[in-house]
């Protein structure tokens, strides 16, 4: 067993509301910690009236019962036992506080002397799954109910308003990376900008073949044949790379059309074109 499970908001309301009433059932989907709460809320109400805690419960199961019990409430009277041996008790010996868990009532012998002992006992706490027997559920009131949904772990937000995604994103984006986008989105560059950098790099390509240029007629007024004849291969060699980058149409190489039709898909609409009157 798992104390842990009891620090749960929805687990402890419905422990605290057992002890309050002094007594009651829980009726818990499987995994919710119903022999936890059983345990628990039998202990601290046995604490609280100074009586004497009696449970019935598996025998495989006594062992991690007294454990729990020991941890919680190390001071108070407390019996474990199975119930079979419940059974035997002679009637109206039980008193203080009976904590049942309804999984022993398959035993259908247990059932009657059970009940017996609900009766005669002070407070009467029992939990159970939606298909365990409700021989006790009578005599244990309120009734309460803790299903999976209800232990749902939900996010708490911090107090305070909830921040925007702007300050999400400071909180995830390197200083340095958030300073140059927010910069770049604050001034964004102008349609009258865009143009004159475009206009600059056109310049600036002119001016680089400008100079080109200009370098090979001083060489050729230098009277150096060797320097002119390496320039001009160098001029042809980039004549040759812009002729590559950028192919012009020819012969080998059809213009592009765009979406007009070619020659198959208009012998295709030929084809289907509905004939009108007179012609085969």
């Amino acid at each position: 067993m798992d104390s842990s499970v009891l620090k749960h908001s929805r687990i402890a309301e419905i422990v605290n509301s057992l002890v309050a009433a002094r007594g009651g059932r829980v009726t818990y989907d499987t995994g919710c910690g119903g022999r936890e709460m059983l345990i628990a809320a039998g202990a601290h109400l046995a604490a609280e009236t100074g009586a004497q805690l009696t449970i019935v419960e598996a025998r495989v199961l006594h062992s991690e019962v007294r454990a729990l019990v020991h941890e919680l409430q190390p001071g108070i009277r407390s019996a474990v036992i199975s119930a079979d041996e419940a059974a035997l008790q002679p009637a109206g010996t039980t008193t203080g506080v009976l904590a049942v868990h309804a999984d022993v009532l398959r035993n259908a012998d247990v059932r009657e002397p059970l009940l017996a002992m609900a009766h005669s006992a002070d407070h009467l706490l029992v939990a159970r799954h939606d298909y365990s027997d409700t021989t006790l559920d009578s005599l244990a009131a309120p009734g309460l109910v803790l299903r999976s949904e209800d232990l749902m772990l939900t996010a708490t937000p911090p107090p305070g308003p909830r921040p925007g995604a702007a300050e999400r994103r400071a909180t995830t984006i390197p200083p340095g990376l958030y300073a140059l986008v927010a910069a770049r989105r604050s001034t964004p560059p102008s349609s009258e900008e865009r143009k004159q950098r475009f206009l600059q790099q056109l310049n600036e390509a002119s001016e680089e073949q400008k100079l080109g240029f200009d370098e090979l007629a001083r060489e050729v007024l230098s009277e150096d044949p060797a320097e002119v004849r390496q320039r001009l291969e160098q001029l042809k060699e980039q004549g040759q790379q812009r002729a590559a980058d950028y192919p012009a149409p020819g012969p080998g190489r059809p213009a592009d059309r765009g979406h007009g039709h070619g020659e198959e898909q208009s012998a295709a609409h030929q084809q289907h074109r509905p004939h009108g009157p007179g012609r085969t």
